[in-house]
């Protein structure tokens, strides 16, 4: 995928710019609060119809009552492709694009993928296990839109067999509702902890492959699905559904008694392990940013052989603290998987010169876009 124009309307600091775009790298420099990430923000609505943890009204720019963004892009296959978000405090926010109008989030998810690193999502590799949880489900929910479609349709059902819980009186036939709802969720688990574990098997080896490149480390990934033995993975959808089965009933005493759902998908958790323990707890600050690198160059060769579509890579000021031999290893990777990147960064002394000559340079200053001549592409 190639974003050719990214037009941006009463979003955030901006009043209207237009971001031309190259193949390769761009490089969008300038001091902090200028205006950088927003940029890459309103790339991400276009790819996911959402800005991760930030709600729709605060991308408003102060004292305006809608926002507008759109990409132009081109698909590896030379196919125009655009896509626009429109959000208005009245009428709520508006999805379309070449493939059609009125759409959802979850059918727009993976149009147009993307890969996204930001300082904040350190907390894949350091913090709770719903961060890891995320992780896999952002990235099949790129590669596949029935995984998406699945992902949704657990979380209703998971919804409903809580509120059941939490309200069992307010069910007139409470024990037929309470089995149903328990089957269903049953169901749906079992084959989104499937999807998971085989998507760690192809995953890891991608991984492990990166870090290699970047830290001579061993370093494993162990899917770990609540109450269902790695046994019953191997076996497929029927072996973890009957052990989630066997789990419900074990735990149907405590969970009336709580009044929530105590064992699912929900709960699983990615075991990160760097020389045979766990990263989470033993690994230093730069060893979590050499996994953390890998693991989006993993997902950004992962989503490209799954959708037959290179992903854009987005870089949010993370080169601020590397060391310079990660930093070129990582525009290598890259340079050699041909994909279009956007790298935000203050000063560009933190290059290396090559890629610095070779990049689409941008600088923003407070909201005004103004490209380096000598940056640009001949």
């Amino acid at each position: 995928m190639l974003l050719q124009y990214l037009h941006v309307h009463n979003f955030r600091l901006y009043d209207t710019v237009t971001l031309r775009c190259e193949a390769g790298l761009n490089l969008l420099f300038g001091p902090n609060g200028s205006g950088k990430t927003t940029l890459l923000e309103a790339i991400c609505l276009c790819a996911w119809g959402r800005v991760l943890d930030v709600p729709d009204p605060t991308l408003l720019k102060h004292g305006t009552e809608s926002f507008r963004v759109r990409a132009e892009a081109l698909t590896d296959a030379a196919v125009p492709y655009w896509v626009e978000v429109e959000y208005h405090v009245e009428h709520g926010k508006q999805i379309r694009s070449s493939q059609g109008l009125r759409l959802t989030p979850g059918e727009l998810v993976g149009s147009m993928p993307i890969v996204l690193l930001t300082p904040a999502m350190k907390e894949i590799t350091a913090g709770s296990p719903q961060q890891r949880r995320r992780f896999i489900d952002m990235v099949l929910s790129q590669s596949s839109r029935h995984y998406v479609q699945l992902l949704l349709e657990h979380r209703r059902i998971l919804r409903q067999r809580n509120a059941l819980l939490q309200h069992p009186s307010a069910s007139s036939d409470f024990p037929a509702q309470w089995s149903s709802w328990t089957e269903l969720f049953i169901q749906r688990s079992a084959e989104l902890i499937w999807r998971r574990w085989k998507f760690i098997q192809d995953f890891e080896p991608l991984v492990q492959s990166y870090h290699e490149r970047i830290a001579p480390e061993r370093l494993r990934l162990l899917y770990l699905p609540d109450g269902v033995a790695a046994e019953s993975l191997e076996q497929g959808v029927a072996a973890i559904r009957t052990c989630l089965q066997r789990r419900a009933a074990e735990l149907r005493s405590e969970e009336l008694r709580r009044a929530q759902t105590l064992f699912g998908p929900q709960r699983d958790d990615l075991l990160i392990l760097l020389n045979g323990m766990s990263a989470r707890d033993a690994a230093s600050q730069g060893q979590h940013k050499s996994i953390l690198l890998s693991l989006k160059l993993a997902e950004l060769d992962y989503l490209r052989h799954q959708r037959g579509e290179a992903p854009m890579m987005l870089l949010d000021d993370v080169f601020a603290e590397l060391d310079r031999q990660r930093i070129h290893e990582v525009l290598r990777v890259l340079e050699e998987l041909r994909v279009q990147s956007f790298v935000t960064i203050t000063e560009t002394e933190r290059l290396p010169n090559a890629a610095v000559h070779r990049a689409y340079r941008v600088c923003i200053e407070a909201g005004r876009l103004i490209p380096d001549e000598q940056g640009s592409k001949p």
